[in-house]
């Protein structure tokens, strides 16, 4: 799409349209309407000029931007006032400033100036793919756009190290060990397969992964585990339209053997956890209540615990999707609906084990036979958005569904 875009781009400028600052003359007569303003739709730096005012007219607004760079017309200048200059947009890159404004009702306006890249949309809103970029001086790489912030560490197994919106994170960033933090992809079912059961293959969890930025991706690949003969390819993405957050991951089989994609994100602890209930449910060490055809987790009390053996809520979800409500916001996963009986042995489609100081809101995928050499894909999308003050969070709450129903439909 981005290089779509750049020979969009590269085509009109070459056309004599893809001038980023200009003036469009209107009437002649200092009474006359100022002419429509004009502005080139931005490619990769997102830049869209602002129209000029004619004489005797305001400025024409901002061309819209056109699919693939493709100008668009401003709208028409009023009579006998100063011309003012529209605001530049682009699709991808921060909105222009607006253009000055005549000297005197004779005179045209200037455009707007030129957006920059890496955000988008008029006045600045940030709209379509957004591009990661490495932190200087570290292995981290983040995802930015309006008040999120998303970030991989590939230095550490290319586990999600941090996803916040307005400075609240809702993935634990932390820890006294190197394991129990961060959100991370594994095989499943562990027991039978992992040697040794605990901690996971240092592989695919904690060792650096080979991070490479292609296009609005971030295409992050893992070392083989010898014992487990798999490695992991994570794919990220973000769009900033939609707010949804994806992630494509691969389980690339060195031996033939059957597993299920299995992913692990740690939040903080006392929110509501919730899904659509499918076939069954095994509470293991949670209280849960049952309430048209949800199953809702409570962790205000923060007080439930491990009892030593491992055990954790293990269900078979329906619709494909489960939620996090904590401090106002909502952390939402979407994924491929799965039977039953697609499901590992010992596992579920949604898992739920309350830490010490960390809840891990998990979701696995189906038990697949892979062949040597093979891979299986697997896709989890994400999305992180404030919780309106007309919801009411609380379990059993109607709002609370038919929000997240909303955002599903977005």
């Amino acid at each position: 799409m981005i290089a779509r875009n750049f020979l969009a781009a590269r085509r009109f400028a070459q056309a004599g349209v893809g001038c980023l600052l200009c003036l469009a003359c209107g009437s002649s007569s200092p009474s006359g309407s100022g002419a429509a303003g004009t502005g080139n739709g931005g490619a990769i730096a997102g830049a869209g000029a602002g129209g000029a005012g004619g004489p005797g007219g305001t400025g024409g607004a901002a061309g819209a931007a056109g699919p693939g760079g493709a100008p668009g017309a401003g709208s028409s200048g009023s009579s006998a006032t100063s011309g003012a200059g529209g605001a530049g947009a682009g699709p991808v890159g921060v909105a222009g400033s607006s253009g000055s404004a005549g000297s005197s009702p004779s005179a045209a306006g200037s455009g707007g100036s030129s957006g920059s890249a890496a955000s988008a949309g008029a006045g600045g809103a940030a709209a379509g793919p957004v591009v990661p970029v490495q932190v200087a001086g570290s292995s981290t790489y983040r995802f930015s756009y309006g008040d999120t912030i998303f970030e991989i560490d590939a230095q550490t197994g290319a586990r999600v190290s941090k996803l916040s919106l307005a400075g609240a994170d809702m993935i634990v960033t932390t820890a006294a060990d190197a394991t129990t933090w961060g959100s991370v992809f594994w095989t499943a079912p562990r027991t039978g397969t992992w040697v040794p059961e605990w901690p996971p293959p240092d592989a695919i969890d904690k060792n650096p992964y080979t991070a490479a930025i292609s296009g609005a991706h971030l295409v992050t690949t893992g070392m083989a585990d010898a014992t487990l003969g798999v490695s992991m390819v994570k794919d990220y993405a973000a769009d900033a339209a939609s707010g949804w957050i994806t992630i494509n991951y691969t389980i690339k089989s060195t031996k033939a053997q059957k597993a299920a994609p299995w992913e692990v994100s740690r939040v903080p602890r006392g929110g509501i956890t919730f899904f659509p209930l499918g076939s069954s449910v095994t509470k293991g060490p949670l209280t849960i209540s049952q309430l048209d055809g949800i199953v809702w987790f409570d962790d205000a009390t923060k007080s439930v615990m491990d009892p030593g053996d491992g055990s954790k809520l293990i269900a078979d979800g329906k619709s494909g999707w489960e939620a996090y409500a904590l401090g106002g916001n909502l952390f939402l996963k979407r994924f491929v609906d799965q039977p039953a009986s697609a499901q590992a042995p010992g596992e579920g489609e949604i898992c739920i084990y309350p830490g010490k100081s960390w809840i891990e809101f998990e979701v696995q995928g189906p038990y697949t036979q892979i062949a040597a050499g093979g891979s299986l894909p697997w896709k989890v999308e994400w999305r992180l958005v404030k919780i309106p003050s007309t919801v009411t969070v609380a379990v059993g709450s109607a709002t609370l569904v038919s929000f997240v129903q909303q955002q599903l439909a977005l």
